[in-house]
């Protein structure tokens, strides 16, 4: 027999007696508690203490495997299908769907825009949407009413791109008029 199983078999035997002596407690009136039987239940202690210990020194380390952390994802920007949404509109000679998207888009971000930062109704701000008042901007205005209404022949020619078309400038202006008079009223 090796030390191991003689430690166990030990370590055994002294929690049986132990645990029978805590349910019939006159099992415990046959042995006194002097000196030797401390000593004996150290010595107990100390074998089972040396059999973990020795058991764990011959146990092999080995280290726990982790997972690889997880890759970072590339995310597109807030806005990029937006800008994409207003590049192919503007590429369109014609009526297209695109134009219609970015219209839309434009016109829900306006209005919320002047319900946020103006206090006035949906019904309010639609009316002055459509009428071209939401903005200084003749431009940006025009994106919404279809026409430029206060601007004389030099202001009309001198803001002429060719490189652009007219939906694409128009548009420009109002997105740039809508973060403008969001910007304007978080300061």
């Amino acid at each position: 027999m090796n030390f191991d199983t003689v430690a166990s078999a030990a370590g055994v035997v002294l929690i049986v007696v132990g645990f029978a002596m805590l349910f019939v407690p006159g099992l415990a009136g046959l042995f006194s508690a002097n000196e030797l039987f401390l000593s004996l239940v150290g010595v107990g202690f100390a074998l089972q203490t040396a059999r973990v210990v020795n058991g764990r020194r011959k146990t092999p380390y080995e280290q726990g495997e982790t997972d690889d952390p997880e890759v970072a994802q590339d995310l597109p920007t807030p806005g990029d299908d937006f800008d994409d949404l207003m590049e192919a509109a503007g590429r369109a000679r014609h009526s297209s769907r695109e134009r219609e998207l970015v219209r839309d888009r434009l016109h829900a971000a306006a209005v919320a825009v002047l319900v946020r930062t103006e206090g006035v109704s949906r019904e309010e701000a639609i009316e002055r949407i459509d009428a071209g008042t939401w903005t200084d901007d003749p431009y940006a205005a025009a994106f919404f009413t279809g026409s430029v209404e206060g601007t004389s022949f030099v202001q009309r020619v001198s803001l002429f791109d060719g490189s652009r078309s007219q939906f694409e400038r128009w548009s420009t202006a109002a997105a740039r008029a809508i973060v403008e008079q969001s910007e304007e009223a978080d300061q």
